[in-house]
């Protein structure tokens, strides 16, 4: 069962942050939803807390708010997001995100705090204390999805893109 959640939009630090808060005892997985429907997170079984840190939930707030799991949302400027998403060849993100992104319930903070302001993050979602030695190893990492090593599961990805494609035709928010 996915007990935490980081949301936010790409290029927000969610790659860094799952490496951040995987440790002994919780495994964070990054962007899931290239392998599973969110329908299917819960099923994710490991003897350790698990825990997401995503681009790709925030699109679906309804389930995300009828979730149980902690959340942290972190926003970045959209114009920040998409000049960061260009300058690696990507698209920019959909005009739609930052609004889903501020309709999920939990506590929203800005993308930088996971780098400069940790300790409240960190405690809220792991429920355990601050570990500033491995924080500020980390913060000085690079750490970024490698986007040609990704497998996708084509049949996952296809049904939340009809999802967000029905969604869209109704006006209806997911």
């Amino acid at each position: 069962m996915i007990q935490f959640m980081v949301l936010g939009p790409p290029r927000s630090g969610t790659a860094w942050t799952a490496n951040w808060l995987t440790t002994d005892t919780t495994l964070c997985l990054h962007d899931p939803l290239w392998k599973r429907h969110y329908l299917e997170l819960d099923e994710i079984r490991s003897s350790r807390m698990v825990g997401v840190a995503c681009t790709g939930l925030s699109l679906f707030p309804k389930f995300v708010n009828n979730h149980q799991a902690r959340k942290v949302i972190l926003h970045r400027n959209i114009d920040e997001v998409n000049a960061s998403l260009m300058a690696i060849g990507m698209p920019p993100a959909a005009d739609e995100l930052e609004d889903k992104l501020h309709a999920i319930a939990g506590k929203h903070v800005w993308w930088r705090d996971v780098f400069e302001r940790p300790q409240e993050i960190y405690e809220f979602l792991l429920q355990r204390p601050f570990d500033p030695e491995r924080h500020t190893m980390l913060r000085d990492l690079d750490v970024q999805l490698d986007f040609e090593g990704v497998t996708v599961n084509r049949e996952a990805t296809a049904r939340l893109l009809a999802e967000l494609q029905a969604a869209a035709h109704d006006g209806r928010v997911q």
